[in-house]
C-alpha cells in the first residue's frame, strides 16, 4: 500500500507541487489580506477619530468665539451709545417745548419712547411728539414742512414768558438751537448709530474668530507635539513646517489685540459712517413718507457710499496697530513694552492674522456680514409699517360688444386694471421710524438674547472662514 502511494506520488509529482504551492499561496494571501483590512480598519478608526478630534474642538472654540464677543459687547456699547447720544438729543428737544407747556399732556413728550432705548414696544407705535402735520396740535416738536424752503437757523423759537429774575439770571447762556435743527441731528445720529453698530458687531465678530481660531490652532498642534514628542528634545518639527509653541504670555498678548479696536478702530469707523450717512440723508425731509422698500433703498446707498469711500481698504488700520504712533499709543494704553510683546511667535501670528485680513475672502465675509445684519434690521423695521389698504372691488364685468351697441370706456377698463393689479404699499413718516432705528441700535449691541450676533456668527460664510483660518498651514488669499 505505502509503495503504490508512493508510486502515485512519483507519477503525480508535478501536480501535487503545484496543487501545494497554490493551496498556500492561497492560505497566505489570505492572511496577507486580513491582516491589511485590519491594518486599514485600525487606520480609518484612527483617521475618525482625529477627525472628531479636530470636529470637537473646532465646535467648541467657535462657542468660544461666541461667549467672548458677548463679554466684549458691553464695552463697545458703552462707547457707542456714550459717543453717538441721542437721547441727549431728545432731553435737549423736551427743554425747549417745557417752558412753553406748564402742563404738558403725556402724548406730547419728543423723548418719552426714548427713554432708556428698549423702553416702547414694538408692537405699540411711539409717541414722537410729531405725525405728520399735526404736531403741534399734541404740543409736540414741530417739523417743517417737506416742501419748506425755510433753513433751520430761520425757524423762530417762541420764547416762553420769563420774570426778570429769571430772564438775568439766563442772559449769559448761548442761544439754543432750534427744534428743526435737532430733529435733524436726531434723524442723522439715528441712523449713523444703529449703522455703526451693524458694523462694529461684524468687524468685531470676524476678528475674534480669526483670532480664537489661530489660537485654536496652535493649541491643537502643541497637543499634536506633545504625544509625538520625545521628552529630551526641545525642538520638534511637525511635517517640517511647524516651528515653535505658544506660550502663555503670546496667547495673551495676541488675544489682547483687540483692545485696539474697542477702543480706537470703531472711532475710526463711527467717522466714515457718520460722514457717509450724513451724506445720503441730511437732505430726506423728516415729514416725507417711505415705504420699506424705499428705506431699505436708502440703507443700500449708505453701504454703497462706505464702499465707495474706501472703508474696505481702511479695515487693517481699524483691526490692528499699524504704523509707530500707533504702536506707541498701543503699548503705552497698555502699560506693555516692545520686548515683551513682539516675540517672534507674536509676530508670526500677527504677520498671519494681517495677511487674513487684507484677504479678498475676509472682505467678501465682512460685505455678507454686514448685508446679512441690515436685512434682519429691515425686517424688524417691518413691524413699523402698517398693513395694506384692501384692495378696490372692482365693478361687474362689461357686457360683450355686438353690432349696434356703443363702445366700452376702454379708458375707464385700462385704469381699473392698473388699480387692481398694483399692490399697494404702506408709508410711514421719516420721523416716526427714528425711535424704532435708535432702539434696533441697543438690540444689536446689547440684545439679551442677542439674535443678531447669533445670526452673524452662524452664517456659513463666517463658518467657512473660521474653517479655513483653523485647519490651514498658509492664510488664505
Amino acid at each position: 500500500m505505502l509503495d503504490s502511494a508512493w508510486n502515485f506520488a512519483r507519477r503525480h509529482q508535478r501536480k501535487l507541487a503545484i496543487t501545494a504551492g497554490v493551496v498556500g499561496g492561497l492560505y497566505y494571501s489570505g492572511r496577507l489580506l486580513v491582516s491589511r483590512v485590519v491594518e486599514m480598519q485600525a487606520v480609518s478608526a484612527k483617521e475618525r477619530t482625529s477627525k472628531e478630534n479636530i470636529r470637537r474642538r473646532f465646535d467648541q472654540n467657535q462657542r468660544d468665539c461666541l461667549f467672548t464677543i458677548m463679554s466684549l459687547l458691553p464695552e463697545l456699547s458703552e462707547q457707542v451709545l456714550r459717543e453717538v447720544d441721542v437721547e441727549r438729543l431728545i432731553t435737549e428737544l423736551r427743554t425747549i417745548h417745557r417752558p412753553q407747556m406748564p402742563s404738558p399732556r403725556p402724548d406730547s413728550s419728543a423723548g418719552e419712547a426714548w427713554e432708556g432705548g428698549n423702553a416702547w414696544s414694538a408692537n405699540k407705535s411711539p409717541s414722537l411728539g410729531v405725525a405728520g402735520d399735526s404736531a403741534s396740535e399734541r404740543g409736540g416738536a414741530e417739523l417743517p414742512s417737506s416742501d419748506s424752503n425755510t433753513s433751520a437757523a430761520e425757524t423762530p423759537v417762541q420764547p416762553a414768558p420769563h420774570d426778570d429774575n429769571v430772564q438775568s439770571s439766563h442772559s449769559a447762556e448761548p442761544p439754543s438751537r432750534s427744534k428743526v435743527e435737532i430733529w435733524e441731528e436726531i434723524k442723522v445720529q439715528s441712523f449713523a448709530r444703529t449703522l455703526i453698530a451693524v458694523y462694529a458687531e461684524s468687524l468685531l465678530t470676524m476678528l475674534v474668530h480669526i483670532q480664537l481660531n489661530m489660537v485654536g490652532r496652535s493649541t491643537y498642534l502643541d497637543s499634536v507635539v506633545g504625544k509625538l514628542a520625545d521628552p529630551n528634545d526641545s525642538h520638534v518639527s511637525l511635517e517640517g513646517r511647524y516651528e515653535s509653541r505658544l506660550s502663555v504670555a503670546d496667547e495673551q498678548n495676541f488675544l489682547m489685540l483687540s483692545w485696539w479696536f474697542l477702543n480706537r478702530g470703531w472711532r475710526q469707523l463711527m467717522a466714515q459712517i457718520s460722514d457717509a450717512t450724513s451724506h445720503c440723508i441730511r437732505q430726506l425731509p423728516l415729514k416725507q413718507r417711505v415705504t420699506h422698500r424705499e428705506l431699505a433703498a436708502l440703507f443700500s446707498g449708505i453701504h454703497l457710499r462706505l464702499r465707495e469711500s474706501g472703508l474696505v481698504q481702511s479695515l487693517t488700520t481699524l483691526l490692528l496697530p499699524l504704523g509707530d504712533e500707533n504702536v506707541a499709543d498701543y503699548l503705552a494704553s497698555n502699560r506693555l513694552t516692545a520686548s515683551q510683546v513682539f516675540t517672534p511667535v507674536f509676530v508670526r501670528l500677527l504677520d498671519q492674522m494681517r495677511d487674513v485680513i487684507e484677504s479678498t475672502d475676509f472682505v467678501y465675509v465682512f460685505n455678507s456680514c454686514t448685508d446679512r445684519l441690515t436685512a434682519q434690521l429691515l425686517e424688524s423695521l417691518q413691524e413699523s409699517f402698517p398693513e395694506p389698504l384692501p384692495m378696490p372691488a372692482l365693478r361687474a364685468p362689461l357686457p360683450p360688444t355686438v353690432d349696434g351697441e356703443t363702445v366700452p370706456d376702454l379708458e375707464g377698463v385700462v385704469r381699473e386694471f392698473e388699480e387692481f393689479s398694483a399692490l399697494p404699499e404702506s408709508r410711514v413718516v421719516i420721523v416716526q421710524l427714528l425711535p424704532r432705528i435708535a432702539r434696533e441700535g441697543h438690540q444689536i449691541l446689547n440684545g439679551v438674547p442677542n439674535h443678531y450676533l447669533e445670526n452673524v456668527s452662524a452664517s456659513r460664510e463666517m463658518q467657512a472662514l473660521s474653517a479655513a483660518v483653523y485647519t490651514a498651514e498658509d492664510v488664505p488669499r
